[in-house]
């Protein structure tokens, strides 16, 4: 076998054929001949000792090309991410931040947070996702979210380095007129299949193996991913749904929700905190939002209260 170094090069022609699908189509889009995307495919064919591609119409990825297709779309999504920050620098945007936030994090934290990171970073670039919890977990794996701030799930992915920040209490609620909540209370158990769960999602049981149980206790669940549109809906009474503890204080939405006690499922513990990929080379915006958030007095009620 030859040196399998991969040029960017023959990694950008791969990838444009993969998008494409076909060498004429590739060169086509490359302004180069369809000879040059043959040649340089059978480069890398011979570099790495096995076939990538099967030709025909249309043309088909063998398990090897597969992988490799992952892996160039990830080289060439860094490559542009690094272009487009040199030339922000050269703009005099001196630093870039891409983080995405879970929506409790969001609502309770978010504004404070970026407030203290612009403020410190006055000519910054800023983009910002809230999203499920278990969404930007998959994103920071995928190396398509650089930075992701949520719950931990129970047992973070190998892949992933950690910064624990704070706990919380994650309640189970329902609004306090809700037509069957006296009778939940009598007979919670007999009664709660009738009332549906809002979620923003219900992860698989070999991520946390307490929610196959969680799963059976409920007659119906509504995975809904916008933590609001949640509030909301259990504001109209339409169902039940996990508040975190600061959510209930804070948000007017949640002024007539009470916990369910009495359950062996009514509140749920979790740490939350930051997460990147491990080994990632991470961007000046980023070490300085984590140097934020790890000096951010996250349980100081004082700090909250009085802000705007």
């Amino acid at each position: 076998m030859q040196s399998s170094h991969l040029e960017t090069h023959e990694i950008r022609v791969f990838k444009t054929v993969c998008d494409t699908g076909g060498f004429k189509s590739a060169a086509d889009r490359l302004y180069i001949t369809q000879s040059a995307v043959s040649q340089t495919i059978a480069t890398l064919e011979r570099k790495l000792g096995t076939r990538l591609i099967e030709r025909g119409k249309p043309i088909m990825l063998t398990e090897s090309g597969r992988r490799l297709q992952t892996h160039a779309a990830r080289v060439l999504q860094e490559e542009l991410a690094v272009l487009a920050d040199i030339a922000n620098i050269r703009q005099g945007v001196s630093s870039t931040l891409q983080i995405a936030m879970s929506g409790s994090v969001s609502q309770i934290y978010g504004n404070e947070l970026l407030e203290d990171y612009c403020d410190s970073n006055p000519l910054t670039r800023l983009k910002v996702d809230v999203m499920p919890s278990r969404k930007i977990i998959q994103g920071v794996i995928a190396d398509s979210l650089e930075l992701g701030f949520g719950p931990f799930q129970q047992q973070m992915p190998a892949l992933l380095e950690t910064v624990p920040l704070y706990t919380e209490s994650r309640k189970l609620v329902i609004n306090r007129l809700h037509p069957l909540l006296e009778r939940l209370r009598e007979d919670p158990e007999g009664i709660i299949r009738e009332i549906p769960l809002m979620v923003s999602h219900l992860e698989d049981p070999d991520v946390r193996p307490a929610i196959e149980k969680l799963r059976n206790e409920f007659g119906t669940i509504w995975e809904i991913s916008n933590l609001s549109l949640r509030l909301n809906m259990a504001a109209r009474h339409l169902g039940m749904c996990y508040v975190d503890a600061r959510v209930l204080q804070d948000n007017p939405v949640c002024a007539d929700f009470v916990p369910l006690q009495g359950l062996p499922f009514s509140e749920v513990e979790l740490t939350f905190g930051l997460y990147f990929r491990k080994r990632r080379s991470l961007s000046t915006g980023a070490l300085q939002f984590i140097d934020i958030c790890r000096s951010f007095a996250f349980g100081d009620e004082t700090r909250r209260k009085s802000a705007p």
